[in-house]
C-alpha cells in the first residue's frame, strides 16, 4: 500500500478505539472498499457517494486499494473533518462537501431541511457508515426518500444501523443494549428490524442483503436497491 497517502490525526477519526491506530484506520477503509465491490457492485468507474464521510476513511481506502474511482464524493456535517479531508485528500477524482444539516449529536444548530448534495439518479454506490445509528424515525424516513432519489437505477446503498427483532420501533440510547454505555444525544438509536425495513420500503427501496450485528459496536449491514 502506498505510504504517501496522509492520515488524519486520531482526534479527527470517527469510530473511537476501532480506528485509533494507523493500521486499523487504513485497514478499515480498504476492507470496506473490497466489501462494496463484493456486495454493492463498486468498480473503478463507479460514482461513489460517502454520506457521513468524516475525515475520509473510505476515500483513503479507495486510494490504497485502487488509486481512485470515477468520482468519490464525501459529504459530512462536521466542519473540521471535511476541512482536513479537502486539504489532504481531494484531487481530480476525490471531492468533499460540507453540508449544514441538523443533527442533535453532530450539528445541533444545522438546518432542518434534509439534503444530500447529488443530482437525481447520479450515484452508483451510496455508502452510509454509522449514520442511521444516530438518527430518529423522522430523519431516517426523510433521508431514505432522498437516498432513493439520488441513487442510479441499478445502484446500491450500503449502510449500517442498529436493528433487532421484536423490540420497540425506535429507542434512543437503549439501556443495557450490547453491554455498552450509550451517552449523550443520539449516541445509539436502535430500531425494530421490521419497522426499519418498512421505512426503507416506503421510500421505494428493497433489501438486497442483510447481515445482523457484524459491523462496528454490533451494528447490522444492509444493502438496498430500488424496489
Amino acid at each position: 500500500m502506498p505510504d504517501e497517502i496522509p492520515l488524519p490525526p486520531p482526534r479527527l477519526r470517527m469510530g473511537g478505539a476501532h480506528f485509533a491506530s494507523d493500521e486499523d484506520f487504513v485497514a478499515g477503509g480498504v476492507r470496506d472498499v473490497r466489501l462494496l465491490a463484493e456486495v454493492a457492485g463498486l468498480q473503478r468507474d463507479s460514482r461513489l457517494l460517502d454520506w457521513g464521510c468524516g475525515a475520509g476513511r473510505l476515500a483513503i481506502g479507495v486510494k490504497h486499494e485502487w488509486g481512485h474511482v470515477a468520482d468519490y464524493h464525501g459529504v459530512d456535517v462536521q466542519k473540521k473533518l471535511v476541512r482536513w479531508a479537502r486539504n489532504h485528500l481531494a484531487d481530480d477524482h476525490t471531492r468533499f462537501t460540507l453540508v449544514d444539516q441538523h443533527n442533535d449529536r453532530y450539528n445541533p444548530d444545522g438546518k432542518t431541511k434534509r439534503r444530500i448534495p447529488a443530482d437525481d439518479g447520479s450515484v452508483d454506490v451510496l455508502y452510509s457508515y454509522s449514520v442511521f445509528s444516530h438518527m430518529l424515525t423522522d430523519d431516517v424516513a426523510g433521508y431514505a426518500q432522498v437516498m432513493a432519489r439520488v441513487l442510479a437505477p441499478e445502484g446500491r446503498i450500503w449502510l449500517t444501523c442498529f436493528v433487532e427483532d421484536g423490540v420497540p420501533d425506535c429507542v434512543e440510547n437503549p439501556q443495557d443494549y450490547l453491554k455498552l454505555d450509550w451517552r449523550g444525544p443520539l449516541h445509539c438509536v436502535r430500531f425494530d428490524r421490521e419497522f426499519f425495513e418498512s421505512l426503507m420500503a416506503a421510500a421505494g427501496l428493497r433489501v438486497d442483503r442483510f447481515e445482523h450485528g457484524q459491523e462496528t459496536d454490533g451494528q447490522s449491514m444492509y444493502v438496498l436497491a430500488h424496489a
